[in-house]
């Protein structure tokens, strides 16, 4: 995993990655003092992943991914919308469920 201050370039054609590996992060937090125990677990198995906007291509920000509980959260303003992205191709999971602005709960087969 590439340390929180390397960048490397990225084979998927999204750009130069930055990342902060799960122990980095929960290191990090840890100076701050006691961290509750809940977060910790989740903190202990996320990673962070930044790749940089690209504004030529419409993009407002930088592109955020989480990556935790086997699947990876993709986020990043463009332009004309707010892109999100979800990948469960490491999941057995054949359904997303997804909610959006409390409009309740819609289901999305993935397989």
């Amino acid at each position: 995993m590439t340390t929180w201050n390397q960048a490397r370039e990225d084979t998927d054609g999204v750009g130069r990655q930055h990342a902060i590996s799960s122990q980095q992060l929960a290191g990090a937090l840890a100076l701050l003092g006691s961290v509750d125990p809940v977060c910790a677990e989740v903190l202990a198995r996320l990673n962070l992943r930044v790749y940089p906007g690209d504004a030529t291509a419409g993009d407002r920000t930088a592109y955020v991914v989480l990556d935790v509980h086997g699947v990876s959260i993709g986020v990043k303003r463009r332009a004309c919308d707010l892109y999100l992205h979800a990948d469960t191709t490491e999941t057995p999971d054949e359904v997303i469920a997804f909610e959006i602005n409390g409009g309740g709960e819609i289901d999305h087969p993935i397989r």
